[in-house]
């Protein structure tokens, strides 16, 4: 194994704090979502409160079968949306690496302080040792960051469907 002399370990810690910057935002945009389904399930709540003419009483006929359909397929855009960004703020993870000192995740495998604090030591005092561990964390953190932005990304397409439709539901209300 080459010995890259030119790559500094706070270049390892630099790209550990950028996926951790990423999985922040991943976690923000999801819950960003979720709050715009929040404001337009208020504002369709409040709607319902203020409609006089019980615009929403669905007839079966054709008019009543295609607000229904709209209703249906706005709705299953709309579980699979907060499906994704629910996956996105609370992850599972299907990769493997060895038990470290520096990933977080690993902390609480060590029985005691005494048994981690000569993991550490062990792993801090060997330039190589202490190069693999922060390798490790960071193929960690971006995967963790990759899966986040994954779930996040397929949530905010569905909302955009679901907004699709419920907008195609309120035109359906109007013309037909």
């Amino acid at each position: 194994m080459s010995k890259l002399k030119n790559i500094d370990i706070e270049d390892y810690w630099s790209i550990i704090n950028y996926n951790y910057d990423q999985i922040q935002f991943a976690e923000v945009k999801a819950t960003a979502v979720i709050s715009i389904y929040s404001l337009i399930f208020g504002l369709g709540y409040t709607l319902d409160i203020l409609d006089e003419e019980n615009i929403y009483a669905f007839s079966p006929d054709f008019s009543g079968v295609v607000h229904s359909v709209l209703l249906i397929i706005s709705f299953i855009f709309i579980t699979a949306s907060v499906r994704r960004c629910v996956m996105c703020i609370l992850p599972r993870f299907n990769f493997s690496v060895e038990k470290s000192p520096l990933f977080f995740g690993d902390i609480s495998k060590y029985k005691n302080f005494d048994i981690f604090f000569e993991s550490l030591e062990e792993v801090l005092n060997d330039e190589v040792t202490y190069r693999k561990h922060l390798t490790q964390s960071v193929y960690a953190t971006a995967n963790i960051a990759s899966v986040k932005f994954q779930n996040v990304t397929k949530g905010l397409k569905h909302l955009l469907k679901s907004i699709f439709f419920i907008i195609m539901f309120f035109i359906s209300l109007y013309a037909l």
